[in-house]
């Protein structure tokens, strides 16, 4: 390597400690290790304004908006002479995977990397910002993997309802009983394909088995991807996220075909699973639902990959691909104790269906929803409620233009609110059926909601005679219904007016006519939601 090399800094990696947390000694420098690097795009994505018209192939994708083979090997020239070793690269995906010590990372990026102990999980992590050589700095538009903290939350516990090990207590809900509570067209996903990100615990086919026979529907087949290694079959406790979305997609729509993808719960791990999902030609998934997340304006993202990750969302939208996200479970503070209000990424993605969170107060009746809060609606207390707000990073679409919501926050932007809709996602009031571990239980959450709204979405998909994919529909519901007043939201949702999310101390949001940042448009009318995206 030239003694003249300079290094310059990537804008947006600057990373802090996550709060709380305590350095234990300088990371292992004989360690192996493997990173990711973003390359640049041979041209930028278009803006999306609205729904395309037609679907870009993967192909294409690859062609118009891939990286260059160019910038492919001069990226590798450069790092394999500071000592690293290819692993992978990939035009389609824009990333370059390369695996070293500890030691040569460091000096490969000019980093320091340190072991840390924190309430969240201990990790390994860097403070300050990453550089790269000057020569491929134009390339890089992000380096993954150096820093491995958790970028999702944990998953509140729910306590075991030993009494009721054969069959479900009649509180709880199936998903069939929710698709009459909302609606759904009839059908059960047949010819379609879902896929389901997963950052922890793992799929147990006898407790699926025990669940399609407590709800009398056939098994569905299920593919397991983990795309980085990572185990998928853990019972660290997070297990129940895995099984309560592949359960209420498996009750909704037996006949489709659900892949579960698994990846680490870094953010290098974010872009790998999305890259996995979104550039699976074998499986080709028609819907996308994600139940995980983590508040956006927090010392846990960086800005660079948040804009990957973003990005990755916005070739799902040009591929068709529907990406359902949950709004978070808890209230307008998102779990984050600073007294703001923050939301939930990447449901606060413009290029998602963010997806909050009601409660069905009578079971079987006909009334509407009302938004979900119980307890104190944080789940660190065993409560929970739905999230919802204004985005402190993401300027208010377009399409968005009508809403006039603003943020609780002083001197907030005017940001792209979140969720879009709600569906049922109360533990105690309407909880879901779930079995894992072998035992059922009342469940809940918006990432219940999240699964049965995709679930919605692939039964339109599945509809006889559909000659394309939903896709991107979230513009849609903004847009004003032709030949009237209403947005398309308001004719095919019913409007959600009970109710708040409020746990930060400037005050949260509450449910009103209308869209609000609590519940969105409401919960979907199947049939009518059909008609009006389909």
């Amino acid at each position: 390597m030239n003694g003249e090399e300079r290094w310059i800094t990537l804008e947006d990696s600057k990373r802090v400690p996550v709060p709380g947390a305590t350095a234990i000694g300088r990371a292992n420098p004989h360690a192996t290790i493997v990173v990711s690097l973003k390359i640049r795009r041979k041209a930028e994505l278009p803006p999306l304004t609205a729904r395309p018209a037609v679907a870009i192939t993967r192909a294409e994708l690859e062609e118009r908006f891939g990286a260059s083979g160019q910038d492919i090997d001069a990226v590798v020239g450069m790092f394999s002479k500071l000592g690293l070793r290819l692993e992978s690269a990939s035009t389609a995906t824009r990333t370059v995977r390369f695996s070293g010590s500890i030691a040569a990372m460091e000096a490969a990026f000019q980093v320091r990397l340190f072991n840390y102990r924190s309430s969240r999980g201990n990790y390994r992590g860097r403070v300050g910002p990453v550089s790269v050589p000057a020569g491929v700095r134009p390339i890089i538009q992000g380096v993954f993997g150096l820093d491995n903290r958790r970028v999702v939350k944990r998953r509140r516990q729910p306590a075991r309802d030993a009494a009721s090990a054969t069959r479900a207590s009649e509180a709880w809900y199936t998903p069939a009983e929710l698709a009459k509570h909302y609606d759904f067209p009839i059908g059960d996903g047949a010819g379609q394909t879902v896929g389901v990100l997963e950052f922890g615990g793992g799929f147990f086919p006898d407790d699926l088995t025990t669940f399609c026979s407590m709800v009398n529907v056939a098994v569905p087949k299920v593919t397991v991807v983990s795309v980085d290694g990572t185990a998928t079959n853990s019972r660290d406790g997070q297990e129940g996220e895995v099984m309560l979305d592949i359960e209420v997609i498996a009750g909704a729509c037996p006949a489709a075909h659900i892949v579960v993808y698994f990846a680490q719960w870094d953010d290098q791990g974010w872009l790998a699973i999305l890259d996995a999902a979104v550039h699976d030609q074998t499986n080709d998934p028609a819907v996308l639902s994600i139940s995980w997340g983590e508040a956006e304006d927090t010392d846990i993202w960086t800005t660079q990959a948040m804009t990957q990750v973003n990005e990755s969302l916005h070739e799902a939208a040009m591929l068709f691909i529907s990406v359902c996200v949950a709004a978070g479970d808890d209230g307008s503070s998102d779990a984050v104790s600073d007294g703001h209000a923050h939301v939930d990424f990447p449901g606060s993605s413009p290029n998602v269906l963010s997806v909050g969170g009601t409660t069905i107060p009578v079971k079987d009746g006909t009334g509407p929803d009302v938004a979900w809060f119980e307890g104190d609606g944080l789940r660190s207390d065993n409560g929970g409620s739905t999230g919802g707000g204004v985005s402190a990073v993401f300027q208010r679409p377009t399409w968005q233009s009508a809403i006039a919501i603003q943020s609780v926050n002083p001197g907030s932007i005017v940001g792209r609110c979140v969720p879009d809709v709600a569906a049922n996602a109360d533990w105690d009031a309407s909880p879901y059926l779930l079995v894992v571990d072998g035992a059922p239980q009342g469940n809940g959450g918006t990432s219940a909601a999240t699964p049965l709204c995709a679930s919605l979405i692939t039964l339109i998909n599945a509809t006889p005679g559909a000659t394309k994919r939903v896709g991107y529909l979230t513009p849609v519901l903004y847009a004003q219904q032709p030949g009237g007043t209403d947005a398309v939201g308001a004719s095919c949702c019913v409007d959600v007016v009970t109710g708040g999310n409020s746990t930060d101390k400037l005050g949260g949001y509450s449910a009103s006519l209308g869209y609000d940042a609590v519940s969105g448009w409401g919960t979907p009318i199947g049939v009518k939601f059909a008609k009006a995206v389909g």
